[in-house]
């Protein structure tokens, strides 16, 4: 009997998981603002950047890692909170952003970000292994309308990752990076 009770007991340990929270860095890195300036040129326009829904930019997931590895913890990704500041930093290497620029709606219908990542014995710090973000939203400015759909989809080859959050990180600047050479596209 005291076999049977210690077995259940470790059974509903392993399978109720556990929270892990990452170290998020939600502003772009520098070598995607470097990469964005060669790419596209300032259009010298004001924006005034809308979000609908206006709650996007505080959305936190949260949810297990897509893999085997991690998939009954829980772990908060701040997929609404990375993205939004990462398209308005863009944007704003783009064109100023102003109160009283024109009003350029960013209608969001898509945004996940799923992840795996590996922790165990070997690895005592989880390490994001494979990031793969989709942003799909609706533009509204300057009288035009448009939807498109973003994708970004990077893996570590590295055993054990290189970085906790890192990857995930690199997805969402290129998905913001994406953003705003579409929103230049649309402004000139």
């Amino acid at each position: 009997m005291k076999k049977i009770a210690i077995f259940l007991l470790m059974i509903s340990f392993i399978f109720t998981g556990c929270t892990v929270n990452l170290p998020f860095n939600n502003r772009l890195e520098y070598s995607s603002i470097k990469q964005l300036k060669q790419d596209v040129q300032h259009t010298n326009i004001s924006v005034n950047i809308q979000w609908i829904p206006a709650n996007f930019v505080d959305r936190i997931d949260f949810q297990g890692a897509s893999g085997f590895v991690g998939a009954g913890t829980n772990t908060r990704i701040p997929t609404g909170v990375a993205l939004s500041q990462r398209i308005e930093e863009a944007v704003s290497v783009i064109a100023d952003i102003t109160n009283d620029g024109m009003p350029l709606i960013i209608e969001v219908e898509n945004a996940q970000s799923e992840f795996e990542y590996s922790a165990g014995i070997f690895n005592i710090t989880p390490a994001i292994d494979v990031a793969d973000v989709v942003f799909k939203a609706t533009f509204h400015v300057k009288g035009k309308e448009w939807t498109n759909e973003f994708k970004s989809s990077l893996t570590d080859p590295t055993i054990g990752g290189t970085s906790q959050t890192g990857l995930l990180e690199q997805a969402w600047d290129d998905i913001a990076i994406q953003v705003a050479k579409d929103i230049a596209f649309h402004l000139r």
